[in-house]
């Protein structure tokens, strides 16, 4: 079996942890910085499938299938084989559930048996009138009226509580920046930009970028470019190509459907990211990482041969 290394083993360790306290968040990003490191890390992309879904979960879950030795079936990595005693709480917990609504509906069966049994009771013919005798003088008081039957209804069965699940937590991003815009002060502008023409500005060292109208800063974004493995190119391009949707893949990742993508050098490109929300840290593999509301207002506001400025 092929080795893993103690900074992998780590990460995976700390993934399962996440997955235990229901920290899908970060168990993604431990397993995608896992799968950078190594991409023949399997049990990462099992990870990975777990934590996806639709065309996602199926590329991940290709990619270990491919991982397998030959013979293998892929296995669904599943809460249970995170750790055994969950599973067996969650059973004691099933059937503490289903002894308590057993005795519940026993006790309402009893309650309507007595009652029934009350009725039947009361349902029973003695004499037309009852006498009351006063037994200090032996003298008959009167005739009481016969006693006036009063239904009781039988208890309604009020159903155990639906359970509720509690609501799935999900990121809302921040608009783009709306305020007065702010003249450039201690920033390079290329010696090549019009006054008012539209350019941008990606700072390596800060993850940060920046959208210009000539000396003008109009917005600015937290980024995540690439790895010291796959580091992102420096220099200056101009926007080539823009599609809402892109499928992007190489070794060790496929993801499908990545929004609002705008390739300005080759495989270089900005687009949206669903797959991780670790901003201001270097992710990519080279591409500039931003988050989907982010790229979206830059994909519009952005043009073909539109300059970009990429330096540390």
């Amino acid at each position: 079996m092929r080795g893993i290394s103690d900074k992998n083993q780590k990460l995976l360790e700390q993934a399962r942890e996440a997955l235990q306290r229901d920290d899908r968040r970060s168990a993604r990003r431990l397993a995608q910085e896992a799968v950078a490191s190594d991409p023949e890390l399997r049990e990462a992309w099992e990870i990975m499938a777990e934590l996806s879904s639709g065309s996602a979960r199926q590329a991940y879950l290709d990619r270990v299938s491919q991982l397998l030795p030959d013979g293998a079936t892929t296995a669904s990595y599943s809460e249970s084989s995170l750790d055994p005693s969950q599973a067996e709480q969650g059973q004691k917990k099933s059937k503490s559930i289903a002894s308590t609504v057993f005795w519940v509906l026993s006790g309402l069966i009893l309650s309507g048996i007595l009652v029934v049994a009350l009725l039947a009771g009361l349902l029973i013919p003695t004499s037309q009138t009852v006498s009351a005798v006063d037994h200090s003088s032996h003298r008959l008081i009167g005739d009481l009226p016969k006693p006036t039957l009063t239904s009781t209804p039988e208890p309604t069965l009020t159903p155990s509580p639906t359970f509720t699940p509690e609501p799935t937590l999900t990121w809302t991003p921040e608009p783009a920046p709306t305020n007065t815009p702010k003249l450039l002060a201690q920033v390079f502008i290329p010696e090549n930009i019009l006054e008012g023409e539209r350019w941008i500005d990606v700072d390596l060292t800060n993850q940060r970028t920046y959208a210009y109208e000539g000396s003008t800063l109009i917005s600015t974004f937290i980024v995540s470019t690439g790895t010291q493995y796959h580091p992102t190119i420096t220099g200056q391009y101009h926007i080539y190509v823009k599609y809402r949707y892109s499928d992007m893949a190489g070794p060790g990742y496929y993801l499908p459907d990545v929004p609002f993508t705008m390739y300005f050098y080759q495989g270089y490109s900005f687009h949206g990211t669903y797959w991780h929300d670790n901003f201001g840290v270097p992710m990519s593999h080279g591409c500039i990482n931003m988050r989907t509301a982010d790229a979206e207002w830059l994909f519009y506001w952005a043009s073909i041969g539109t300059l970009v400025n990429i330096h540390y």
